[in-house]
Parts: C-alpha cells; structure tokens; sequence
C-alpha cells in the first residue's frame, strides 16, 4: 500500500474546490452533498472512441482512494465540518476539506443569491486561514502551527476559484497563498469557455457564465496587463505560485458529456471534453522578465463530468496522488529539427516557400504493469499535439525548429508490483501522423493513404535510482516484443541540466520518403 512507503513529511491537507454550478437547480444539489462530487466513483470505462460498448472498472471515488491508500481523513464530526461556524475539532495533517462556496447562493443554506468569483476566492483564504488555526500541532501533525502547508485539488471553475485566490492579492489580504504548495486542476478553463468559436456568447451570458469570459477572467485574476498583450488569461505568474507546482488534467472525451441534452458538446465543437476545450485547459507561468514556462499536463479520454466524467475516473486519480506524494517527474518533450521530403513536387514546393502542412503527433504514456494510461493524446479523440510545416521554414531560428511539450509524468516507489525492484519504467508510443500537405492553399496529397505514419515506435524507459548517480536506460518496443528487455539495451545517457534536473534524449529519425530528424527530450528529476 502507498501509505507504508510515501514520506510522511508529504503529506498536507487538501482543500477540494468543486466546479461550476449553472443554475439553482445544481446549485441546490452541489449545496445538499458533503463532499461536492469529490466522492463520485464509477463502475463504467470507455476504452475506445467509440461510445459503445464501455467496459465495466470500478473506481471507488477520489475520497475512498485517498483515505484507503493514504490514510487521509474527512473533517466531519457530529455533523458539522469547516462550513459549520462553531466547528472547532483538531484537523489532522491528513485531512479532505471541501470548499463549500455555493452554500451561501442555494435556496437550502443561504439566500439563494450567487455571488462573484472573487467572494468565492476570498472565502477560500478564509477557509485556509481556519485550517491552519485548527490543525493538529503535535508529533502526529506539524511541530509548529506555522509548518502548515496545503494541496488545492479543483475541478473546472474550482481551478479559476483558486488560481484567483493566489493572484489576485486584493483577494488575499492575509498574504494566505503562501501556504498552498501545489495547485492540481481537472479539466479547468484556464482560458475560458469557447463555443461556436466565441468566448461566451451573449446569448450565454446569464447565470454568472461571463465568469469565463477572458476580459472578466483578466480582472479577477489580476492579468489585465498579460491580456492586453497576449490576448490570454492561462497566465500564472511564478511569484503566486510557481509553474512548477501546478498540474494540468485535460480532457478529451467530449461525446460522453450530456449536459444540456448534448447540446454543450456540440457548440464547444471537437477538441474538448464537452465543455472546455483542449488548449483552453492549458496554463503556464510567467515571470518578470516576461520568461515562460509550461505547467505540467497530462491528457485523459474522459469528460467534462458525468458518468464518464474525468474526476470520477482512475486516470484522474492516478495523476493526483503521483503529483502530490510521487518521487520522480518526467516532462516528455518532442523536438523537431526538419523534416524532408522526396524529390518532386512536394519538395519543389517547399523549396520555393510555398508548402505548408500540419502535423499530428500522437503520445501515450503507460507505467509498467498498470491497465490505464497516464497521457494519452490521439489523433481521433482530437487530442493530438501538432506542429506547422512552416515553423520548420521559420528564418534564423535555431534548432531545434520545434519544441513541443508532450505530457508530464510523475512516478512513485511505493507504485512498484515490486518494492525491491531498484527501477521505474515506463512506455512511450509517439506515433508523427502523415498529414494533409497543401501547396499555396491547395490539396497536394495525390498518391498518400489515409492512415499513414512518418514515425511510429514505443520506446521501453528504465530510470534506476538506488544509487547516485541515477542511470538509466532504453530500448525499442519493437526490439523485444513483450514485457521483456532485449539482450542488448541502449544507455539513455543523462545530462546535468542544472539543478537536481536531468536530460536525455533518444533519436527519432523515420528513415522513409518523408524523413523527419527529431529527439524524444526527458527532463527527469526528482519529485517530492
């Protein structure tokens, strides 16, 4: 069990900030359940894109997980919990506190009024301020009240409730967001909602929907300078809370979500879980001399919410508990140099400036002995990273031409089938599709077959950590098929990139008509 092997120390309390509410209906409901959805399990699964049939795999709930296999515990105690005034009990260091924000706008608890976003935020600081006034300070809990640390764990506008309370500092007047030391979202709109290709129509603009509208979600996230430049609001500057602590679970299932009879899936179009699109999932950091630095992201076949919903779902968790109690990191990278194609028109074209074309780059990510995938982004669930032929072509730009962030992993010890097993491993299946290639706007792809690759290759990764320096090393699916390692493996050689970070790369080179030069780049440190 996980709860015998993580490091104790890692342990903090997690404030969970459920999501969006549209109408007093929901808001009513979310009022009337203790842990706001956190406790939803399910018993369904779709293994493919197709919508049927499912398979059954039961995942008993984010909550029962966190207390079977950590040993976490519900402030809960004679029916009363934090939202009660006269609560007073001692709060272990392990415990689940759910924001309950939409009490004071149900017809239930309150007066049936909903208030902003930026009441909701400021509430949540409230909410810190009492944890850490009630937490165990004892040889179980912290040894000083000031030690006290904590995870936000949000789903959709619980993400944009907490990115609010850390960068906004009129919402934090207690300076409190120095207590949150990771932020971990699932499938939250950090740039907004858009539909029909709009960012909040007008005629959605009622039930506090302009909540997602960017130039209302600049002002209470403080990014009305960033907003004006860049015209987005996935901005998290690094003085808030560093990129580094913040994790990204995007969405891709978007057929599985029902609200609105469906109809919200279709106006938010391909590419979304229903509701958010894919790169409006997204969020980086920012610093003061305008540097950036992508946050962790990992993608999963699941949707908005529902039945097959992404915080009801065993990738969803797997992702949460290696993020916050895990040991090692793995930020997969692709990065491309060129890619040439054979003599002829196509070529000719390229030659004169005059081709373009998108490539689609699938990734999925597995851990050894694990029936789920930790990332998984493919071409037909519109989840597929991409890069543009003309990047390539792009003037004095070194290479390599194209860096992409695929997907961030995070691994544990205590995940091992085997405790003594002095490695971790881990399956990448990059797959760079044929694409559509056009020549000054025009179709140019005479002679191709649908379905073609330029790449595909699983790579088999063993990071070996029980000594230092760390090793590791690598080998081509294709080279043993099966669980087990060829006789001859290749060296990954690891680079000290500064700090306790980590470099590798492993050559991807197509060798067929169209040609691609390019490395798979980790950068693996560790985690805690």
């Amino acid at each position: 069990m996980p709860l015998l092997a993580v490091d104790p120390e890692s342990y903090h309390p997690i404030v969970y900030i459920r999501g969006f509410a549209m109408n007093q209906s929901d808001i009513d409901e979310t009022t009337a359940d203790p842990f706001c959805g956190f406790n939803v399990g399910s018993t369904v699964y779709r293994a493919r894109p197709s919508p049927i049939p499912p398979a059954r795999f039961v995942f008993e709930s984010p909550v029962m997980r966190l207390v079977a296999d950590h040993g976490y515990a519900n402030v809960i105690s004679q029916g009363t919990d934090l939202a009660t005034p006269t609560y007073s009990d001692t709060i272990p260091r392990r415990s689940i506190v759910v924001h309950h924000y939409y009490d004071q706008a149900s017809a239930l608890l309150g007066d049936g009024e909903t208030p902003p976003i930026t009441t909701f935020a400021t509430n949540l600081g409230a909410l810190i301020e009492r944890i850490s006034n009630l937490v165990d300070v004892s040889e179980q809990g912290y040894k000083r009240r000031e030690d006290l640390r904590c995870y936000l764990v949000a789903h959709s506008m619980g993400g944009l409730v907490a990115r609010a309370f850390l960068q906004n500092p009129a919402l934090d007047p207690k300076g409190l967001r120095t207590k949150v030391l990771k932020l971990f979202t699932y499938a939250t709109p950090h740039n907004g909602i858009d539909m029909l290709g709009i960012n909040v129509p007008s005629f959605l603009r009622s039930h506090e929907i302009d909540t997602f509208d960017r130039k209302t979600m600049s002002k209470y996230l403080n990014l009305e300078e960033q907003f004006a430049e860049t015209n987005s609001v996935a901005w998290m500057p690094q003085s808030c809370l560093p990129a580094s602590r913040i994790f990204t679970l995007i969405g891709t299932n978007r057929q599985d979500y029902e609200v609105a009879f469906g109809l919200s899936r279709t106006f938010v179009g391909k590419g979304s879980d229903g509701l958010v699109r894919i790169q409006n999932a997204t969020l980086s950091g920012f610093d003061d001399a305008a540097n950036t630095e992508p946050c962790a992201k990992a993608f999963a076949f699941r949707s908005h919410s529902g039945f097959f919903g992404i915080v009801n779902s065993e990738e969803g968790y797997q992702n949460l508990q290696r993020f916050l109690f895990g040991d090692y990191r793995v930020d997969v990278w692709l990065d491309v140099n060129d890619v040439m194609l054979p003599p002829g028109e196509l070529a000719d074209a390229d030659a004169k400036g005059e081709l373009d074309a998108t490539y689609p780059v699938e990734v999925l990510i597995s851990l050894r002995n694990k029936p789920w995938f930790l990332s998984r982004r493919v071409a037909v669930e519109d989840s597929a990273a991409v890069f543009e032929h003309k990047e390539l072509r792009t003037a004095d730009v070194p290479n390599p031409r194209v860096s992409k962030l695929l997907s961030t992993i995070f691994m544990a010890d205590w995940g091992k089938k085997h405790p003594d097993d002095p490695t971790v491993a881990y399956r990448v299946q990059l797959n760079i599709l044929m694409p559509d290639y056009q020549v000054n706007s025009a179709d140019a792809s005479d002679g191709q077959y649908e379905g073609s690759k330029i790449f595909s290759g699983a790579a088999i990764i063993e990071l070996t950590t029980d000594v230092a320096p760390w090793t590791a090393r690598y080998w081509w699916e294709s080279e043993a098929p099966g669980s087990n390692a060829p006789p001859v493996v290749h060296p990954l050689v690891l680079t000290s990139l500064g700090g306790d970070k980590l470099g590798a790369t492993i050559s991807v080179s197509s060798g067929g008509a169209v040609e691609i030069d390019a490395t798979l780049r980790f950068v693996v440190s560790p985690w805690q």
